[in-house]
């Protein structure tokens, strides 16, 4: 049973009491709260509302990961591939499946170079937090189909587009065997403009197992490199080994 079914059940039954006495101000607020704890479900990862969001990793060792979301974007992936490379580094890039078949050799790259190409949806629309499972599982279905045959590989991780979730989410994956995938530490990349300040930002909540969630598609090429060095450098200077994805997950 998941936070979320605890949740509605209690809600249910207090709704229910409210109803029977007449409290219709007791019955509001039950109401009201209600959806206020679903919008903090769909929002925070962190808070697993809904099923088993991953959100960190073993903290057993002095170790992070980084993802990066939204791409393969021949932009800017090829210049961070080769940083990655030249620092050996891997990575977890969670791809979208519309761009991984527009680009299937890049994302063919991507795996080549010993990173993991994982599942992103297939268009990364907006409100795919209100599609049905069974359209969800569609996109996923899609996604997995384009990326091996770019690839060769299978994703077995799936992270929602803006990491919204709902029930329906962890349906669709587990129906998949994919496991969802969230963050311990948001960068902002998309939205901060400086490197030294997303870099901070970062920086302010390394812990031992911590993912961290960066993005190559629609980030410029010149910020994405600056960004990600002097990451590199810092989280090193702190004494932390980084890591691929599934090696901080077992």
């Amino acid at each position: 049973m998941t936070r979320f079914h605890i949740v509605a059940s209690i809600s249910g039954m207090a709704a229910a009491a409210a109803w029977a006495f007449h409290d219709f101000i007791l019955l509001g607020v039950v109401v009201a709260t209600f959806f206020v704890v679903m919008g903090l479900g769909v929002a925070l990862p962190q808070l697993r509302f809904f099923g088993d969001f991953i959100c960190r990793g073993s903290s057993s060792r002095r170790c992070v990961a980084l993802t990066f979301d939204d791409g393969p974007d021949p932009r800017s992936t090829p210049a961070l591939l080769e940083l990655l490379r030249m620092e050996k580094v891997p990575a977890a890039f969670f791809c979208i499946g519309k761009k991984v078949e527009s680009d299937p050799e890049l994302a063919a790259r991507i795996v080549r170079e010993g990173h993991l190409l994982e599942n992103h949806s297939y268009a990364h629309s907006n409100f795919t937090n209100f599609y049905s499972t069974a359209r969800l599982q569609a996109e996923l279905v899609q996604t997995q189909a384009v990326v091996e045959k770019a690839s060769g590989v299978s994703p077995k991780y799936f992270r929602p587009p803006v990491g919204l979730s709902n029930p329906g989410t962890f349906r669709a994956a587990r129906n998949l065997n994919l496991q969802v995938i969230g963050w311990t530490i948001r960068s902002l990349d998309t939205v901060i403009a400086s490197p030294d300040k997303i870099v901070a930002r970062v920086k302010r909540g390394l812990q031992p197992g911590a993912i961290i969630l960066l993005h190559d598609g629609n980030i410029p090429a010149e910020k994405l490199l600056a960004t990600v060095k002097s990451l590199l450098d810092t989280v090193r200077g702190l004494g932390y080994e980084i890591v691929r994805l599934d090696e901080l997950l077992k």
